[in-house]
């Protein structure tokens, strides 16, 4: 069934997300990814790292608490053993190495003090997003009876059982087995006032090799999505999701760290990518790969009762991790 706005307030609310989230561009113009640097040696000492480590292009900073392992010239880094993609890679300057600044205050410092990048935020409405449904049935292998649809929509409902036990406010995009664009759950979270968004999808590749777990969020205005080496002129819109960049990263990070306690699959990372869901979503928002149909192992693991229970559970966890660290930093006792 759709969703349906009966008051004028909520159709010019949604219009107006609408507006956002569409742009007109000219030709895409590629160019190198650019911005203010800072030295990485300044970036271990002032956040308070204890060890600042270097082997060819290897970088390490060690505190006593956590660990930042980058490599020179990949975008592809690790926080306490979680993979994440940065802005821009580490380069060579002047005989040492910098990292973008931007990375430094949207990415790295969310990561170390979490509370402070999530004090705006809201904790009381959740929305589970299960990708999918009616005649788009994503990602599917008919063969073995398995279709992406069916299972996000069951992850979700399992989702939203657990975290009700903890007295949350969680709301569904869709409850059954129907059509929903992607325009109507971006206005459905608007609708609710939602203070956090967590689309659920499953992931396939044209090769049975890919596997493992993944999620994403929103790249910073200016900056590539992680599949993508240049920067193009739509990467250079804002759009409302940028508008939590930082609490974007906290989410996203507790998420995939969830996921993978749980799971021991794989680490896709953290990665970032301008989905319309996510891009157009009113609240911090991530959207998660929960593994891939077209791997022969994942598949079946997937059809297991247990590891959805162990799946469900993750994301339970990961959203809850979010909403506690929200509550801190309102002084509310999680």
């Amino acid at each position: 069934m759709r969703i349906a706005f009966g008051i004028i307030g909520k159709c010019i609310q949604g219009l107006i997300l609408l507006l956002a989230c569409e742009s007109v561009f000219g030709r895409s113009v590629d160019s190198k990814v650019e911005g203010p640097s800072v030295a990485v040696s300044k970036v271990a000492s002032r956040y308070g790292f204890s060890s600042y480590d270097v082997h060819g292009k290897q970088i390490t900073l060690q505190g006593r608490f956590n660990m930042l392992e980058m490599e020179g010239n990949s975008r592809r880094a690790s926080f306490n053993h979680v993979d994440f993609w940065l802005s821009g890679p580490p380069a060579r300057s002047w005989g040492r190495w910098t990292m973008l600044q931007n990375d430094v205050d949207k990415m790295l410092a969310p990561l170390l003090n979490p509370s402070e990048a999530v004090k705006k935020e809201g904790y009381r409405v959740i929305v589970l997003d299960p990708g999918h449904g009616g005649n788009d049935k994503g990602a599917n292998n008919m063969r073995r009876g398995i279709q992406e649809k069916q299972i996000v929509l069951e992850l979700a409902k399992d989702v939203r059982g657990i975290l009700k036990r903890y007295n949350l406010d969680v709301r569904l995009t869709r409850w059954q087995d129907v059509n929903l664009s992607l325009d109507e759950r971006s206005q459905y979270a608007a609708q609710v006032r939602a203070d956090l968004f967590v689309s659920i999808h499953l992931n396939s590749a044209n090769s049975s090799k890919p596997s493992g777990i993944e999620t994403h969020i929103m790249p910073l205005a200016g900056y590539p999505i992680t599949a993508n080496a240049s920067v193009s002129s739509r990467d250079r819109v804002a759009f409302p999701g940028n508008r939590h960049d930082e609490a974007n990263m906290v989410l996203g990070y507790m998420l995939q760290k969830s996921l993978l306690k749980y799971t021991r699959a794989e680490d896709r990372g953290v990665r970032r990518s301008r989905f319309y869901v996510i891009k157009c979503a009113p609240c911090p928002a991530a959207l998660v790969e929960c593994g891939f149909i077209s791997n022969c192992k994942e598949r079946e693991k997937l059809m297991q009762t247990e590891y959805k229970d162990r799946i469900a559970k993750a994301l339970a966890e990961g959203i809850i991790a979010y909403l506690n660290t929200v509550k801190r930093a309102h002084n509310i006792k999680p």
